[in-house]
This record gives C-alpha cells, sequence and structure tokens, in this order.
C-alpha cells in the first residue's frame, strides 16, 4: 500500500500543471497517506507496530488530511507547505527510529540506505519551511510559483519516494532469496542424510566411522590452506562442502551383494572385482541424485568427486579410471588419506587394528604411491589431532 500510494503521489504531481488543484489534493492526500503506511511499515520490520501506534498514525493522517482540505479552500499554499511539511517531518522522524532499532538486527546496506534517505528528506522539508518563514513577503498563488531553491527542494524531497520504493523492494526480493536458499539448503540437506542412512543401512562400517572421517576431511583440508596449498580450491566453502559430503564416499556399496560387501574372511579375486565397483556405482547414484538445473548442489559436486575418486592413486594405480596426480579430484585424494587412516586404525572382523604410529608410517611410506605428496604433508601436521579423534569416536565394542 505505502509503495501503490507514493507512486500514485508522484504522478499527481508530474501533472498537477495540467489538471491543477484536483491534482494537488490528490496527490498530497497519497503523500502523506504513503508516508503514514511506510511508518507502520517499518514498525513492522522494528516489531513495535501496536494497535495503540495503529490509531496514533491514523489520528495524525485525519488531522493532516482534513487540515489540508481546509487549507485549500481558505488559504494560500504557502500554509499548506507548512502542514505537509509538519506531518511528513513527524512520520519521517518516526520512521529513522524504527529503522535505527532494525539496523541492529540487520546489517543490510537497503535499511541504511533507507535512513539516509528519510534524513535527506527530513532535512529538506525543514530547510524548505525554513526559508519561507525567512521571507514573509513571499507570495506565490500556484506552488509552481515558488522560488527555485524552494521549488527544487520540493521536487527532491518527492523524487527521493522513489528511491524508498526502489530500497523497499530490493529489501523484500533479498529477503526472498534468502528463505529460497534456506528451503534450497533444507531440501539438500534432507537429502544428503537420507543417502547417508541408505549408506549405513547397506554398509558395515558405524556412525562413528561418518564422523571420524567428516572430521579427518576437515582437518587436512583447512590444513592445507594454511599452508598455502591449493587455494583455489579449499576455499572455507569449498571445505564445507567436502566435510559434509565425506559420508557418503561409499554409498557406491548399496549395489554390492551382500555376500560379498558382508564376507567376513577375504575376497576372491572375482569378488574383489564386483567390489571395486562401488566407486563407479557410488557416483552414478549421486549423479541421479542432482538436479541438472539446481544452484545449490555443492555439496553433491563434491559428494560424486569423492565416490567416484577416493581409491584413485597419485601414481595412477588406483581404481576405477586410473587417474594420475592432480587429475583426481582434490576432494577424492583427502578422502582416501582419511578413509585409509581410519581402516588401518579401526578393528575390522577381518583384521587386526593397527597403533596409531604404525597406521601414520604407512600413510608416510604410500608418499607419492597412493597419495597426494602435499595432502600427507597435512596429515602429518594434523596426526595428533587424528588420534585424538580416533580416541575420542572410537567404535563401541
Amino acid at each position: 500500500m505505502a509503495l501503490a500510494l507514493l507512486a500514485v503521489s508522484s504522478f499527481g504531481f508530474f501533472v498537477s500543471p495540467w489538471i491543477g488543484d484536483i491534482a494537488i489534493i490528490f496527490a498530497n492526500l497519497t503523500l502523506m497517506s504513503g508516508v503514514a503506511s511506510l511508518t507502520l511499515l517499518f514498525s513492522t520490520w522494528n516489531h513495535s507496530l501496536t494497535r495503540q501506534k495503529r490509531i496514533i498514525v491514523l489520528v495524525v493522517l485525519t488531522s493532516a488530511s482534513l487540515g489540508f482540505l481546509y487549507l485549500m479552500a481558505n488559504s494560500a499554499p504557502i500554509s499548506r507547505i507548512h502542514l505537509v511539511n509538519a506531518t511528513l517531518g513527524i512520520f519521517s522522524i518516526w520512521q529513522i527510529q524504527c529503522l535505527t532499532g532494525v539496523l541492529k538486527k540487520e546489517n543490510t546496506y537497503q535499511v541504511k540506505l533507507l535512513i539516509f534517505v528519510e534524513l535527506f528528506q527530513l532535512s529538506s522539508r525543514i530547510l524548505r519551511s525554513l526559508l519561507l518563514i525567512s521571507n514573509p513577503d513571499i507570495y506565490f498563488i500556484s506552488l509552481h510559483e515558488e522560488d527555485l531553491l524552494g521549488f527544487s527542494l520540493g521536487i527532491a524531497s518527492s523524487l527521493s519516494n522513489v528511491l524508498i520504493c526502489i530500497l523497499i523492494t530490493n529489501f523484500y526480493l533479498d529477503k526472498l532469496m534468502q528463505e529460497h536458499q534456506k528451503s534450497a539448503h533444507a531440501i539438500e540437506n534432507g537429502m544428503l542424510d537420507s543417502l547417508n542412512a541408505l549408506s549405513m543401512v547397506r554398509d558395515n562400517e558405524t556412525g562413528n566411522h561418518i564422523q571420524r572421517t567428516k572430521k579427518y576431511v576437515q582437518l587436512i583440508a583447512s590444513r592445507l590452506r594454511e599452508m598455502g596449498i591449493y587455494l583455489d580450491e579449499l576455499t572455507p566453502s569449498a571445505i564445507a562442502n567436502m566435510t559434509k559430503a565425506a559420508p557418503l564416499h561409499d554409498i557406491g556399496k548399496v549395489g554390492i551383494p551382500d555376500n560379498i560387501l558382508k564376507k567376513k574372511s577375504s575376497l576372491t579375486d572375482e569378488e574383489w572385482v564386483v567390489m571395486k565397483t562401488h566407486a563407479l556405482l557410488g557416483e552414478e547414484v549421486l549423479k541421479a541424485a542432482k538436479v541438472e538445473d539446481a544452484k545449490h548442489t555443492k555439496v553433491l559436486d563434491a559428494a560424486i568427486d569423492i565416490a567416484g575418486g577416493h581409491h584413485e592413486c597419485w601414481d595412477g594405480s588406483g581404481y576405477p579410471r586410473g587417474l594420475r596426480g592432480v587429475d583426481i579430484p582434490l576432494a577424492a585424494r583427502i578422502m582416501s588419506i582419511a578413509d585409509m587412516y581410519d581402516a588401518l586404525v579401526s578393528e575390522r572382523v577381518y583384521k587386526e587394528k593397527w597403533s596409531h604410529k604404525d597406521a601414520c608410517t604407512e600413510i608416510l611410506r604410500l608418499k607419492g604411491i597412493r597419495f597426494d605428496p602435499a595432502v600427507v604433508d597435512a596429515f602429518l601436521f594434523e596426526r595428533e589431532n587424528f588420534a585424538h579423534i580416533a580416541e575420542l569416536y572410537g567404535d563401541e565394542k
């Protein structure tokens, strides 16, 4: 309502030279109504709107409107200018107070600019009235006969309403975009949780394995960034995405038969060939879950890289594609160490638990063979934190 009234008011002032008093009345009444509506709007932003305040706004607006109509019939334009300036000034002060409260909670550029525009309008109205008061002999029948400075101040104040409309519209568009992003992230998180649950139902790994590997990935990625390595790929958001994606590294095991997946003894060569297909299967499952035109799928992108590439080796001897060196996605290279360390230091039905020291020695031995040398260096810097996480989130027996 506020934006519509201000737009109508601007149109009324524009056509007033041709239509005359009717347009002047229409423009001023809609202007005061629009500004009054803005006062109520900004009060809702500040969560301070009450029934009492609504009544006060209505009383001020009604009194000013009746006073304007009376002065229109019985007085010169100067009196009407003072009345309108006083009314709008009261509402401007109220709006500035509300917006200042909003700024404490939402430090957005729109609110800051709105306060600036309100201060400009208040100043121009005060200055315009002071100019008229300082020249008591001035007299004009039509607003368009006012002196250049006074008329310019009035026009500037009216034009600034256009900026207010733009800022309010932009503010709501930003709010709408934020809600859309929250909804998109909520949907994505829900989908990731569902995929995680699916992975855990089929896999023989534990929930603590998920927690440990997530934290391992975050440690290595953060350490690499601190070391100044792979800075372009390891932005804070990228690290967060690959950390969220880490639990999905073995989701492809949903397609592996139980007689192989849950076998307690060593796999035969034929069974091992089937087991190794879980990397490509996981990649395909995650690609199928991704909506092609979605804008918020960075976590899924990282999960696809991890699922399909965490068994690749730095020297090209890994699977499923035999990728070599930096051709292997960075998230997969990080996940590779996190997954192997956790597998080594955890007890399984088919293997004994390794010590932390032996696991570190083995990973160091595979530097430049299975693992990215830079990622191994980052792991070694964080190896004590790895031991702490392994103990803190150990599997219950």
